[in-house]
């Protein structure tokens, strides 16, 4: 597999994602290689011995031989690196770049983790044109986990919908307008969805107070492997605990 960086980005692409930096800079690490990243086309993921080496390192760094939890632990981080540089772009400009595969290019730090990603091309400013984008690209990414590990496209598809949700949080409180970001959320899958031609959850947040959660419908299994806790917002909790932990993370964050 040749993992030569693709060719020159549109003009159009370059200007978005620089105003997103210029307006919020701590996206420049996101959208630029680190010291010592491998650059390579997010296509890489769609090769089955590219995506095998990464899920086993996965597996190696959580200690775990289930080869299930391994790749939804890589999936939980590579989604939200490989969908922030159009949901980002989206929210904080109004235009998004293309968040398709052949349109990506991929930041993967020495272990094997992706610490970000930019994209070469823009697509159309409407939610159903950028939603449309983002579920080729979601269904991509699905389909190659899907074929590389035993993960059901359902559970892939639900943590990036939560992915979705929380990547617009964050854009939306960096940007200071978290509630025009997360009102995206929903035509955005539901564009996305249409375009996979897929049922998939619907992004939901939870708020506490001034602070909004995601309201996860999806589980990263990182519990499962050895030493690891349950995560607060984990939709395997009870309910009433977490709740309880949210509201007292809230409380924490509004000092």
């Amino acid at each position: 597999m040749s993992t030569n960086e693709p060719g020159p980005p549109s003009p159009d692409a370059e200007r978005i994602q620089n105003t997103l930096t210029d307006r919020c800079p701590e996206y420049r690490a996101q959208l630029a290689p680190g010291p010592g990243d491998a650059v390579v086309p997010a296509t890489a993921v769609l090769d089955p011995a590219w995506l095998g080496a990464r899920l086993a390192e996965s597996g190696r760094r959580y200690r775990t031989g289930d080869a299930r939890v391994a790749a939804i632990l890589w999936w939980y981080s590579a989604s939200t690196v490989l969908l922030t540089p159009a949901l980002a772009t989206y929210a904080v400009t109004g235009r998004a770049v293309d968040p398709r595969p052949e349109a990506t290019v991929l930041f993967v730090r020495r272990d094997g983790l992706p610490s970000g990603a930019r994209s070469t091309a823009a697509v159309g400013g409407t939610p159903s044109e950028a939603g449309a984008a983002l579920g080729l690209g979601i269904a991509a990414y699905v389909g190659a986990l899907a074929d590389a590990a035993p993960v059901r496209p359902r559970a892939a598809w639900a943590i990036a919908v939560d992915t979705v949700a929380g990547v617009l949080l964050r854009a939306g409180t960096t940007g200071g307008e978290p509630e025009a970001a997360t009102a995206l959320a929903a035509p955005l899958v539901a564009a996305a969805a249409q375009a996979a031609g897929l049922p998939v959850p619907r992004p939901r947040y939870v708020d506490f107070g001034r602070t909004r959660f995601v309201h996860r419908t999806s589980c990263c299994l990182l519990y499962r492997a050895p030493g690891q806790p349950m995560c607060t917002s984990c939709p395997g909790r009870r309910p009433e605990d977490r709740a309880e932990d949210l509201a007292r993370l809230a409380r924490g964050l509004a000092r």
